[in-house]
């Protein structure tokens, strides 16, 4: 299988350098190839390795017709699929305006009448409506919650994961997908109770610095454990996690 993908790649990037302007599809979603914003993007869609962990575990764990609270929805390529598994309601916050703009777009091109809300704003600690964000146009997957010293900063609103909940009034059923470049050990540390409201958890894990200690991303997801779960499946940074059954 793995040398069946890797020929169609490289044919696809023979063809690519040859003029070839076709849009790719990725785990049954289109994207118009005027919305992929980099040729890194569109090679990691024409090899089948954009957030390809994610998506698996999106078809194999998360139950159809699910409400989902996706944190970091990027470009909309996972929001897409998550909208194949036919959810109750599927919310999605993304932090970076322009990358919302391209998110609706491709979500309106494979699922025009979905049950999908798409929300302008990031997830931070509590008590926080606002966050220094670090994106530029040349970051084309995402950014993260800054300090000051970042070279790229923009303001975006912001929220805590408990107040996401209230305010969707999301149910104990609710499954979470989260991407948020690093945030998760904040989350994991200080938001355990809003997140053992979710009946199960995708999510990529970073290396995160905490202060002078660089803590490795096996840290964060057993981190994310104590807050009830139990880690289903795992492949690099990824995990599927599911609430202990008391």
């Amino acid at each position: 299988m793995r040398i069946i993908a890797s020929v169609k790649w490289r044919l696809l990037a023979l063809a690519r350098a040859c003029g070839y302007q076709g849009s790719p599809r990725l785990f049954g979603v289109g994207v118009p190839l005027r919305l992929v914003p980099s040729k890194v993007v569109l090679g990691q869609l024409d090899a089948g390795s954009y957030e390809a962990k994610e998506a698996r575990y999106i078809q194999a764990y998360l139950p159809v017709g699910a409400t989902v609270l996706e944190l970091g929805a990027s470009l909309g390529i996972v929001s897409s699929i998550i909208l194949g598994r036919k959810p109750e309601r599927l919310i999605s916050y993304e932090a970076v305006g322009p990358l919302g703009d391209i998110a609706r777009q491709v979500v309106a091109h494979n699922h025009p009448a979905a049950p999908w809300e798409l929300v302008h704003c990031a997830i931070a600690a509590e008590g926080i409506d606002e966050v220094s964000f670090d994106w530029s146009p040349e970051y084309t997957q995402g950014g993260s919650v800054a300090d000051k010293s970042a070279k790229s900063l923009i303001r975006v609103p912001a929220e805590s994961l408990g107040r996401a909940i209230e305010h969707h009034r999301l149910p104990r059923t609710a499954w979470l997908m989260m991407d948020i470049e690093g945030m998760e050990w904040e989350i994991a540390r200080h938001q355990a109770a809003a997140l053992g409201h979710f009946a199960g958890i995708i999510v990529e894990c970073h290396d995160v610095k905490d202060g002078e200690r660089q803590v490795p991303h096996e840290e964060v997801v057993a981190e994310l454990t104590k807050a009830g779960f139990e880690i289903a499946s795992r492949r690099g940074q990824v995990s599927v996690l599911l609430r202990r059954v008391a």
